[in-house]
């Protein structure tokens, strides 16, 4: 039985390999510059966005549905966190903090808000 065994690769000098390696790490440096710095994603226009908010809504309006959806939020991550045990369940319970801070400068913002 005749194996087909190819030839081995021809030995790269030392230096040569660095040059390699060092525009390898250029090249790769470069790619991730350009990923955050540039603007990669196209810009997303009103009418693909999944959820529209509606120029008419006045700002007691919406400062109220920010505020209910935060009650939601919380109310999920308070259920989701009781399942959980360990990391899981610190990163889960960070959340429903989170999302009570926010829910209470949104309601500050509504006691403070004059209505006409």
């Amino acid at each position: 039985m005749n194996k087909i065994v190819p030839d081995p690769p021809a030995l790269v000098s030392q230096a040569a390999a660095q040059c390699d390696a060092l525009s390898l790490d250029r090249a790769a440096t470069d790619r991730a510059l350009n990923y955050y710095l540039q603007d990669h994603k196209p810009p997303r226009h009103v009418d693909q966005a999944t959820y529209a908010i509606s120029q008419s809504v006045n700002l007691e309006a919406a400062l109220a549905q920010a505020s209910d959806l935060l009650r939601c939020v919380g109310a999920s991550a308070s259920e989701a966190g009781n399942g959980l045990s360990g990391h899981s369940r610190d990163l889960v319970l960070s959340v429903l903090h989170l999302a009570e801070l926010a829910k209470a400068y949104v309601d500050k913002s509504l006691d403070g808000l004059t209505t006409h």
